[in-house]
C-alpha cells in the first residue's frame, strides 16, 4: 500500500537504506540532501506541492519517494528513491517498488495542480532511466558536472566588467535564454521573465546572479547558488562571445570568500564553453540526463469554432401570413 509518509516511519528511516538514489539538481548540489528531515518537513507541510513523500511498506521492506516543489513554479522534481530492509522473495525488486511510486507521485502532484515534473538522472544508469520512462518521463536534453579541482591555473588577473542584475534585466535574461536554449528545451521547462526573479527567502541556499552588456542587449548572464555543501556556477552566454568565458568565470570565482567545493553546470548544447571551463580548472566529474513529465495536457481549438458550427446557433420560427384572396381570384 502507498501512503503519505507518518511519524511511525521516522525510526525505519533512521536506518541506512540498502539501495538509494539521490537526483542531484542546482539547489541539492548547494547542500547535503538529508532524507529523514525532509520526510519530517513533509509531514509538516502536509505532503503538499513544497515537499512530498510517499513510502511503500510491504513484507518487511520499505521503498520512498521525495520530490521537493519549485517556488512560485508549479513544478517539482524528484529528488530521491530508496529502499530499506530486508530483502525476501516475496517482495518485489526495488525498481519495482519504485515503479509503483513513481506511478503514484504523478497522481498526487496531478491533484495538488503541479502541471509539470522533473527529474536529473546518471547518464550511464540505463535501468533507472527505463523506470522514468515507462511511468510518461521524455528526456529533453543533458547536463554536465564540472568540478573546480585546483587553483585557477592560468594566473591572469583580468575579469569582466560584470554588475549585479536588477529588476529591469529579467526580460533581457529571457531574451538571451530564447536565444541559447533550443526549442525543445523551451518547451519542456516553459520559462518566462518571472523565472529569473532572484528571490531571497529564509533558505539555507544564498542565491546570487550578474549580467553583462546593455541592459536591453545582455552578452552573458552568470548565476551562483550558495549553500552548506558549495558553490554551484550556471552560464549563459552567447556563443559569439565565448572567448569571454574565462574573465567571466574567474569573475564570479572571485566573490567566493570561502573554501567550500564549486561546481559549474553546463548543458549539451554549450559544448563550446567546456574547452575554456576546463583550462580555467574545472574537470568534468558527471552526466545527467534531464527528463520532464506534463501531468496535463493543452487542448487547441479555434476562437471561431462555436460561431461557425451548424446547429449551434439559436433558431426562431417566422410566423407565416396569408394574403386575403383578390377580386380576380374570387371570380
Amino acid at each position: 500500500m502507498i501512503r503519505a509518509v507518518t511519524l511511525g516511519d521516522m525510526w525505519s528511516l533512521r536506518r541506512k537504506p540498502r539501495y538509494q538514489h539521490v537526483l542531484y539538481t542546482e539547489r541539492l548540489l548547494a547542500y547535503s540532501h538529508r532524507p529523514l528531515w525532509f520526510a519530517l518537513q513533509s509531514i509538516l507541510a502536509g505532503n503538499h506541492r513544497e515537499r512530498t513523500t510517499l513510502v511503500l511498506a510491504e513484507h518487511g521492506s520499505l521503498a520512498l519517494v521525495q520530490a521537493m516543489g519549485r517556488l512560485g513554479r508549479p513544478e517539482q522534481d524528484v529528488i530521491y528513491l530508496a529502499t530499506s530492509g530486508t530483502r525476501s522473495e516475496q517482495v518485489p525488486s526495488d525498481y519495482e517498488l519504485w515503479f509503483h511510486l513513481l506511478h503514484r507521485l504523478c497522481i498526487d502532484a496531478a491533484q495538488h495542480s503541479v502541471q509539470r515534473l522533473y527529474a536529473a538522472l546518471p547518464s550511464q544508469h540505463n535501468e533507472l532511466r527505463e523506470i522514468f520512462r515507462q511511468v510518461g518521463f521524455q528526456a529533453y536534453t543533458h547536463r554536465h558536472l564540472f568540478h573546480l579541482s585546483g587553483p585557477d591555473w592560468d594566473q591572469g588577473t583580468r575579469l569582466a566588467p560584470m554588475r549585479m542584475q536588477s529588476r529591469r534585466d529579467h526580460w533581457a535574461i529571457h531574451k538571451l535564454y530564447g536565444m541559447i536554449a533550443p526549442h525543445v528545451v523551451q518547451q519542456a521547462e516553459v520559462r518566462n521573465a518571472r523565472h529569473w526573479t532572484i528571490n531571497q527567502p529564509y533558505s539555507l541556499v544564498r542565491r546570487q546572479a550578474w549580467v553583462l552588456g546593455p541592459d536591453d542587449d545582455l552578452v552573458a548572464y552568470l548565476r551562483l547558488l550558495s549553500g552548506p555543501s558549495g558553490h554551484v556556477f550556471s552560464l549563459l552566454i552567447r556563443p559569439e562571445a565565448r572567448d569571454q568565458v574565462v574573465d567571466i568565470l574567474r569573475f564570479g570565482l572571485a566573490q567566493l570568500s570561502d573554501s567550500r567545493l564549486v561546481y559549474l553546470i553546463l548543458r549539451e548544447y554549450q559544448q563550446e564553453l567546456f574547452e575554456p571551463a576546463i583550462r580555467l580548472g574545472f574537470q568534468p566529474v558527471g552526466e545527467q540526463i534531464l527528463l520532464v513529465k506534463h501531468t496535463v495536457v493543452p487542448i487547441r481549438r479555434a476562437v471561431l469554432a462555436p460561431s461557425l458550427e451548424v446547429g449551434l446557433e439559436p433558431r426562431i420560427s417566422v410566423r407565416q401570413y396569408v394574403w386575403p384572396p383578390t377580386r380576380q381570384e374570387e371570380c
